[in-house]
């Protein structure tokens, strides 16, 4: 990213370019979704006659299905075309006669060398903190594969099982392989475990036992024993001699995916050419995604060969691991199931098909979609057809697990109401609102809505952060006098039946206060929730000026929070977003039946 522009005239005179004023949350929005245009095309670059999807395969299943995860995780591509608008506007502002560029990453760099080449102007560039030189990340996924064997692991249990639940290890909770205390799926596995005799659920872990935030290089050589068989357990060495066989190919292939006219016109965005940007980030693709992907699609089917369920059940199934998984799965006649865990961001490519990508291509199969993906509600299941053009018979929508509890919760702290609003410090006539959101997200935003909050007495603001962050960016932003920062595993549950207005950025509980009946701000705008407020079920905040006025409206207009409301309740009932109570056992039904489909064609 840009951290500064200095536009400098001929004269020599230094002005400043204010970055956060130049880059509009409108301007965010378009560059993300012109970053997705420019990865979705590079499928369809010709090499030799052959299109990159077709091209580069592994078991005849194509590559492409995890450079583009690739290179949106990584979101280079994305920072580039962010440098280069940034630097557009900037000139149009200033007309300087040179710019000097303080910028943070190598990508940013390169755009504005792109754009300093393309528009004929002096552009000096600084890049600050320089680059941590780390190890070769392509040569550790080959020695990690081989590490990961001899870490000391809970002993694979192979033989038939009616279902096999993928699950990652890092968000695991349970003590024990028979109690399933998951993150993410917890109920469900309890209702699995319920309904299927003893033995029919089989857990197997994935992934690093510890998030990425905590993770270090040793960790597949002394980290802790798992709760649950690892997927390494099912997987030997010798079951991993074609992935190796590519890994020690990778160098070969990343040169292969970065030559030829095609590809390389292909980093032509307009004027700028972005192949300083491009490339490296193809041959990181080839280098460690493809060897990555390639070992986890042997794990899988090694998992698989071992257990032979009827069924497969797992979560993140548009990520790395989900489509290794599913790939697997499809290949050797094992229906799978995919469970919803989330809100589906409008800007995720994960879940982003192109018609032609949901088809064959010549001899490589479409993308590998779950047999059946089960769905918070009807919302999820249109994005997922119109972005992800997903046939409608493969989605199911069963109800939020997590949704139910919090509904649950909440009816059950109602007659607590009053009592919990004391002892958050709550006066009788005071209005509670409620923060739910990432700091990394809603920062630049908390300033207004703290002034907003603070020039309204009688108004309480209490903060409840992300499970995966702390209070202390919530603190540095001034979270004081009347603003109160909980603890990150603060009952959630109890924060809403208590409150009179939940405010958020990007979080998955402004859904969840629409079905309770409780008013949602949604600030910094446009964002993921845009189609909520579009569809006038959530207030939202396109500019910061605009926080303190919504904010008076929603807590003190009868009439507008009212019709919120209203309004909220008709569009969950029109897509069957309500908290019923039954999404687990709906869920473990569907997984059955599909089961039974594989059964009956045995």
């Amino acid at each position: 990213m840009i951290r500064s522009i200095v536009p400098v005239g001929a004269g020599g005179a230094r002005g400043t370019a204010a970055v956060d004023r130049l880059l509009t949350p409108a301007l965010r929005d378009r560059i993300r979704t012109d970053a997705n245009r420019w990865i979705k095309r590079l499928r369809l670059v010709p090499y030799d006659g052959r299109t990159m999807r077709e091209r580069f395969t592994y078991r005849g299943d194509s590559l492409w299905w995890f450079t583009e995860i690739y290179l949106h995780k990584m979101r280079r591509l994305e920072q580039a075309l962010e440098t280069i608008v940034l630097l557009e506007q900037a000139v149009a502002a200033h007309a300087p006669a040179r710019l000097e560029v303080a910028v943070t990453n190598p990508a940013s760099a390169a755009a504005a060398r792109a754009f300093a080449a393309a528009r004929r102007l002096p552009v000096e560039v600084r890049l600050e903190g320089s680059p941590r030189r780390g190890v070769d990340k392509g040569l550790l996924v080959g020695v990690s594969a081989l590490l990961s064997r001899l870490r000391p692991a809970r002993r694979a249990v192979a033989g038939a099982a009616r279902v096999a639940a993928f699950v990652h290890t890092a968000f695991w909770r349970g003590e024990r392989p028979d109690d399933p205390r998951e993150s993410y799926i917890g109920d469900v596995l309890d209702a699995l475990r319920d309904e299927l005799p003893a033995g029919g659920l089989q857990l197997v872990g994935l992934g690093p036992h510890r998030s990425f935030r905590a993770r270090r290089w040793w960790d597949p050589l002394v980290g802790r024993r798992p709760p649950i068989a690892p997927i390494e357990a099912f997987a030997p060495r010798a079951t991993l001699a074609e992935s190796l066989a590519l890994w020690t190919d990778r160098d070969r292939l990343a040169a292969e995916l970065t030559t030829g006219e095609a590809i390389r016109e292909a980093a032509r965005i307009g004027e700028y050419d972005l192949w300083p940007v491009l490339e490296p980030e193809l041959v990181d693709a080839a280098r460690v995604q493809w060897t990555w992907s390639a070992r986890a699609m042997d794990e899988a089917r090694a998992a698989l060969r071992s257990l032979r369920p009827d069924v497969i059940v797992t979560y993140a199934e548009a990520g790395g691991w989900g489509r290794a998984l599913v790939l697997e799965a499809r290949r050797l006649g094992i229906p799978s199931v995919g469970l919803q865990h989330g809100f589906i961001y409008r800007h995720w490519l994960n879940y982003q098909h192109e018609p032609d990508e949901m088809t064959p291509l010549g001899e490589t199969p479409g993308f590998p979609h779950p047999t059946r993906t089960l769905l918070f509600d009807g919302h999820a299941a249109d994005t997922l057809m119109r972005m992800g053009h997903f046939p409608p018979d493969a989605l199911v929508v069963t109800g939020s697990a997590r949704r139910d509890a919090l509904a649950a919760r909440v009816t059950t702290l109602a007659n607590e109401r009053p009592a919990i609003r004391r002892e958050l410090g709550v006066g009788t006539d005071d209005a509670l609102v409620v923060l739910a959101a990432k700091a990394s997200e809603i920062g630049p935003h908390l300033p207004a809505l703290f002034d907003a909050v603070r020039s309204r007495p009688g108004v309480r603001l209490i903060i409840k952060p992300h499970p995966a962050e702390t209070a202390d960016p919530y603190e540095r932003a001034g979270a004081t006098g009347p603003i109160t920062v909980l603890p990150a595993d603060a009952d959630l549950g109890r924060l809403l039946a208590a409150a009179d207005l939940l405010v958020t950025m990007n979080s998955t509980v402004a859904v969840d206060a629409l079905v309770l009946g409780i008013p949602a701000l949604v600030v910094g705008l446009p964002n993921n929730l845009s189609p909520f407020v579009d569809a006038g079920v959530m207030a939202g905040a396109t500019a910061d000026e605009e926080t303190g006025a919504a904010l008076q409206r929603l807590l003190y207009d009868r009439t507008a929070r009212d019709g919120l409301a209203a309004r909220g309740r008709a569009f969950a009932a029109a897509n069957g977003m309500e908290a019923a109570g039954d999404a687990a056992q709906r869920a473990v039904s569907a997984i059955l039946a599909t089961a039974a489909g594989r059964a009956g064609r045995s």
